[in-house]
């Protein structure tokens, strides 16, 4: 179901494990905003050739973000290519960056090119959320940067409108650690709107038996790209009927929540 959806689409073209970097990432392909730039942020030994550098240009050709590798030393004594983001700026200014997520991301530049944002995730099945990095406010050093994470309006707003420990047959320790934790609800960012002030992103519960009767819903929400502050928000049917244009794989609508005694 959607971004759960998604997620496993990935993993069964993939073949992913859960400690796997992303073969569709090495060539562009996104799995959720449809014009992003998706790359693998970690590859092991067996997966070198995926992780091949990338040089994404803003829309206007007068920035560009370039993904490199660099080899690691694990503890096992084996290694892992891990991605850093280089960003350079039209007057020559570059800044270097860590890429986030541990296992595969995708990146969209604003319409007017001012700003980018990251879709990451942890695993296949695991954490994920949206970064943005607005060129104005990089850091000009070698190790700085600074992203700007503008979800967590959204997160919380997920937990007051299904309450996790309400849901059917949700697991009592599982449901209260979520409600406890908002940043475990997934978000993924599809699409800029606004010109370039707002961004679309859909959240859902994560898609796992332990919250019963809500897991894998969905909501869509515009929020402010500034401030993360709820634009509006969108019902399933209504998100798939604006915005399936921006996603990369076919929305289908969640079950409805299901609460003891409805």
């Amino acid at each position: 179901m959607n971004l759960y959806a998604a997620k496993a689409l990935a993993a069964l073209i993939l073949v992913l494990s859960l400690s796997s970097s992303s073969s569709w990432a090495a060539a562009g392909r996104p799995v959720y905003a449809r014009k992003a730039a998706g790359f693998p942020t970690r590859c092991w030994p067996d997966q070198v050739k995926e992780c091949r550098a990338l040089r994404l240009p803003s829309p206007d050709g007068h920035s560009a973000v370039s993904v490199r590798y660099h080899k690691e030393a694990m503890r096992s004594g084996d290694f892992a290519l891990l991605a850093s983001l280089q960003v350079t700026q039209k007057d020559g200014t570059t800044i270097e960056l860590d890429a986030p997520g541990l296992v595969e991301a995708e990146l969209l530049w604003s319409p007017d090119s001012s700003s980018f944002l990251i879709n990451w995730s942890n695993a296949g099945m695991g954490d994920q959320g949206v970064e943005i990095y607005r060129l104005s406010q990089l850091r000009k050093q070698t190790d700085g940067g600074e992203a700007h994470s503008i979800i967590a309006a959204a997160q919380r707003d997920m937990l007051e409108r299904f309450p996790p420990c309400w849901a059917r047959d949700a697991d009592p320790k599982d449901c209260e650690n979520l409600a406890n934790h908002p940043e475990a609800v997934d978000v993924a960012a599809v699409d800029w709107t606004r010109g370039s002030s707002a961004i679309i992103v859909m959240a859902e519960i994560p898609c796992s038996s332990r919250y019963g009767g809500i897991m894998c819903e969905v909501l869509g929400y515009e929020l402010d790209a500034s401030t993360g502050k709820i634009l509006r928000r969108m019902q399933p049917r209504e998100f798939a009927r604006e915005w399936q244009h921006s996603m990369a794989w076919k929305f289908h609508l969640p079950d409805p929540p299901e609460y003891p005694g409805k």
